[in-house]
Order: structure tokens, then sequence, then C-alpha cells
């Protein structure tokens, strides 16, 4: 059974998933430089959203406002934030924060759901990630089992840092295309994927 990853933003609910079938041992991807990809504004955005056929109105725009979860009391003042959910339930989100030390908290709050994940011994896939001063980035691809519960939790995400930008790129399930749609997207912004 697949157990969901849900992080909520105000009423935006997140839910992700992705099984990797990879060479078995490998279990890290090459380390990504953050600081030699583009810069990524409201515009990059809206034509990598494009690239998967979701429409500029099909997208949940908040300006100038506090980010927050329902799951915590933490608060990140933004400039905007941009996030749409695909047909197949993937989800994508583009924040500008505030400043550069705001983006790095909202980085570490999505970061907090993924760092138990790289070494657990039920984790098979791989994964990248690196945290820095002003960039970071995950990326993972595999699967999380628990065997008790005899449910497992699919991964293929990618989460960006850049200055005062956060990017983050979640699918919905495991299925060929579904990973497909992730990585279309991340191309089209020129970033890698997971």
């Amino acid at each position: 059974m697949n157990t969901g990853k849900f992080i909520t933003a105000g009423a935006s609910l997140l839910a992700g998933a992705m099984l990797f079938t990879g060479c078995a041992g490998i279990t890290h991807e090459p380390k990504v430089d953050v600081s030699s990809l583009a810069d990524i504004d409201e515009d990059d955005f809206y034509k990598a959203l494009k690239a998967i056929d979701i429409d500029e109105d099909d997208v949940a725009v908040m300006s100038d406002t506090f980010l927050s979860f329902e799951s915590d009391d933490d608060e990140f003042e933004i400039i905007i934030d941009l996030t749409a959910e695909s047909s197949n339930g993937n989800f994508y989100s583009y924040t500008q924060c505030a400043d550069e030390a705001t983006a790095k908290a909202l980085f570490e709050y999505y970061y907090q759901d993924y760092k138990y994940v790289f070494d657990d011994k039920d984790f098979s896939g791989i994964s990248s990630h690196e945290v820095g001063d002003d960039t970071a980035y995950v990326l993972i691809d595999g699967r999380l089992d628990n065997d008790i519960l005899e449910e497992y939790t699919p991964y293929h995400d990618a989460i960006f840092l850049k200055g005062d930008v956060v990017i983050f790129a979640m699918a919905s399930d495991y299925e060929a295309s579904i990973e497909k749609e992730v990585n279309v997207f991340l191309d089209a912004l020129e970033y890698p994927h997971p």
C-alpha cells in the first residue's frame, strides 16, 4: 500500500510519490552546483508549467503575505507563491521569499520531511542533497518501505533553493508518465531532475 507524503500550504494539499527501479548499489545521484543554475523568475515558472500543459489560469497565486502550513506554526514571509497541481496530482511550486534567510528557512522546512529518508535502511533508490548558505537542493528517486504496516512511500521529488527562491516539484505516484512530467517540467527550467 502506498502511503502519501502530505504537506499543506493554506488550502493546498501536496501529495507525492515515486518508485525508483535503478541499478543496484547506486545510492547517490551526482552532486548539483545550484549556484551554476539559472535564476528562475515567475515567467520561467509559468513557461515550465506550460511545457506540461498547466495553464496560467490553473495556478494558485499568493503575494505579499505569509506562507504557513496546517501542521505547524511557522510562517514564512513571501513576495509571491505560485502553486499548481497537474491532472495526475503532481505538485509544483515557486516561492520568492522576502529575503534569503526566509527562503533558507522554507527550504529547511521542506527538507525536514526528507532528511531521515536518505540513510534509512528501508529506503531503496537514489538521492543527492546538499545545504549551503544561500543554495541547497534535494533530488530523491526511490521508495521507503514500512514492512510492519505493509506500506511504502515512493519518491520522485526535487527541491531547489537559490537566493530568495525555493522551487519544489513532487510526483504523485510511480507511473512512468507521472515521473516523465516532473522531468519535463524541470528540463524546461534547465534544472536537473531525480
